[in-house]
């Protein structure tokens, strides 16, 4: 196998972004920069929630007796301990969305939360992606920062890593042949930013051109961000931006 890690931070050194692999695994996690009111239970950053996350997320998968949902749950877990004797984590802390791979035997199993997305590069030439859309779902329907937020991890809202977790048990699992892949690529939606916001790709050649060198990639996806005016700009102009590709 290759593994190539590229990982931009919209402001130099606050990297929210975290990404890495031990052994047969791989994760991206994307912290969720929501705004600081509905974290003010905890004093932790965001950056810290998701490394800590993902450092403690690598470790619980190398368990093959655990189900990626159940490694999930233990991380999870893990970190709520870390804090929770400090933090008030009822009144919101920090939280991630999860993208992750390991390689089982034959099959790559699979696991998303969130808008991380998985984009699986498939030897006869096809591009699935794999996003959990539940947040988008939430912000169509919902006015105001408040009403979205009160769907964070709440039945019929949507799902992010953070200190429950039940919210493992909302993840999209699932598992694919070897056989049938060249590569995938974990991505947060800095990346995937380049389909829906920016349009200089569709999926499928995002996937490609990942594939070749994610640098390109990025360096266009920045380029649009600053030309971005009017209506189209996001609330973010730029956002942190990693990929994590695989080739099998």
């Amino acid at each position: 196998m290759h593994i190539t890690l590229l990982s931009d931070p919209a402001v130099p050194g606050a990297d929210e972004d975290a990404a890495g692999v031990l052994g047969e695994v791989a994760v991206v996690l994307d912290g969720a920069g929501v705004p600081a009111r509905f974290r003010h239970g905890c004093h932790h950053s965001v950056a810290w929630y998701s490394h800590a996350l993902a450092a403690r997320l690598l470790v619980a998968a190398q368990d093959s007796s655990l189900a990626l949902t159940g490694a999930l749950a233990r991380a999870i877990d893990e970190v709520r301990v870390l804090h929770e004797d400090e933090c008030d984590l009822s009144a919101g802390g920090p939280s991630a969305t999860v993208a992750m791979v390991r390689r089982a035997g034959q099959d790559l199993e699979h696991l998303v939360l969130c808008d991380a997305s998985l984009l699986l590069e498939r030897r006869d030439g096809r591009v699935t992606r794999i996003t959990d859309r539940r947040i988008e779902d939430v912000v169509r329907q919902e006015r105001g920062a408040e009403a979205i937020e009160a769907r964070r991890n709440a039945p019929g809202g949507f799902w992010v890593a953070r200190h429950e977790p039940e919210a493992a048990g909302e993840a999209l699992a699932g598992r694919t042949p070897l056989a049938d892949l060249s590569a995938v690529h974990l991505v947060s939606d800095g990346i995937t930013r380049a389909v829906e916001l920016l349009g200089l790709h569709d999926d499928a050649s995002l996937a490609r051109a990942l594939s070749e060198d994610p640098g390109p990639v990025l360096a266009g996806i920045r380029r649009a961000e600053t030309a971005l005016a009017g209506e189209r700009a996001p609330r973010k102009r730029h956002d942190d931006a990693t990929v994590l590709s695989w080739r099998l």
